[in-house]
């Protein structure tokens, strides 16, 4: 009678626990029945199956948000603790800096500084255009002009040009930068002579500019060292005591200092570069000497510029000495102190010779 009841209730008691689950969907113990009720075989297995349906209605909703949530924490943690194992590679490491191209500094277009003039020469070195423009409407020539140019900086001119010489883009004394050698002449029979030399840095720098004379001159490494020297000659002496073709022309060494950043007077210290010519000075006075005579035409009629030529290559190696002696061996004249006097008054004004030797002397 009791199953009977139960039997009946039953649909109530499942519509009941629906309705409950929609406002707390809680899973409520799953009902057991006491040992008394379970008469027979049939009421077990309805009781069984009872309970089997209400597990099934009753078995709890998956939480699907909060397992994705679960998920992709413990993702992102795997994540953030993996570290990659480099691939071995032989290409380089490239910084983002690198791949960008460094642009490369252009010289400015080559523009005439005048309506009459051609451009005869140039030549481009980095961001520097060096132009050598002729005159063409100058019948002398004197009126040339090379030009050294960069963009943003005023042109440098170089007036009565003769020439960019071959030896312009080198770096001739040895501060890495390249030099613009210009040669200039001023006209005349005999004079001017410049050299003109700019070491093309950020700002060209002029290292040497000889005085105008009647000596040119050139560049040669005598030390074979990389750093060229300049060979030129001191015309101080010019017409002094005879006429031109036979005054004495010495010898001078210029070369680079550093410090200063400029070629000097520096022939002390290349006595190898005087040894031919002393031994063609000392013949040719010693024959003068003992013709007794004077053959280059002195002023005074005495053998004043042969014997000179002697003493001037030992005066400019800085032996004051010898060139006293030998003289005093070869000059006959009774006038010698003044001449030797005469001689080191002159050279307080020549700009090549290294006067600190007078003093020391």
């Amino acid at each position: 009678m009791m199953m009977r009841r139960i039997k009946l209730l039953l649909p109530f008691l499942i519509f009941f626990s629906l309705a409950c689950g929609l406002f707390a969907p809680v899973s409520p113990p799953t009902p057991t029945l006491a040992p008394a009720m379970l008469t027979s075989a049939a009421e077990t297995e309805s009781v069984i199956s009872t309970q089997a349906a209400l597990a099934l209605l009753f078995s709890p909703t998956p939480d699907i948000l909060a397992t994705q949530t679960e998920a992709a924490a413990q993702t992102a943690t795997a994540v953030a603790n993996y570290t990659a194992t480099p691939i071995p590679t032989l290409t380089p490491e490239i910084s983002p800096d690198d791949l960008i191209e460094e642009e490369k500094p252009v010289p400015p277009p080559a523009q005439s500084p005048g309506g009459s003039y051609r451009l005869e020469n140039e030549v481009l070195i980095g961001a520097y255009g060096i132009r050598y423009w002729r005159h063409t409407d100058s019948e002398t020539g004197f009126e040339d002009v090379i030009l050294i140019e960069k963009t943003g900086m005023e042109s440098i001119k170089i007036e009565q040009a003769v020439e960019i010489a071959h030896l312009t883009n080198t770096d001739i004394n040895g501060d890495g930068y390249p030099e613009v050698i210009a040669e200039s002449y001023s006209g005349g029979a005999h004079c001017c002579f410049s050299t003109h030399v700019y070491s093309l840095r950020e700002t060209p720098t002029l290292i040497l500019k000889t005085p105008e004379s009647n000596a040119s001159g050139q560049f040669k490494d005598l030390d074979e060292d990389g750093i060229y020297e300049f060979i030129t000659a001191d015309d101080i002496f010019a017409y002094q005591y005879c006429p031109f073709v036979s005054s004495p022309f010495v010898k001078v060494i210029m070369s680079y200092d550093a410090e200063k950043e400029s070629y000097l007077p520096n022939s002390p210290n290349f006595p190898q570069e005087y040894a031919e010519d002393i031994l063609r000075d000392t013949k040719n006075a010693e024959r003068v000497s003992k013709a007794e005579t004077y053959e280059n035409g002195e002023w005074d009629e005495t053998s004043k510029c042969s014997i000179l030529h002697l003493s001037l290559d030992y005066i400019y190696l800085g032996d004051l000495a010898t060139a006293r002696s030998e003289l005093e061996r070869l000059y006959i004249y009774n006038d010698i102190d003044d001449f030797w006097n005469e001689v080191i008054f002159i050279l307080q004004d020549s700009l090549l010779y290294v006067k600190k030797e007078i003093e020391e002397k």
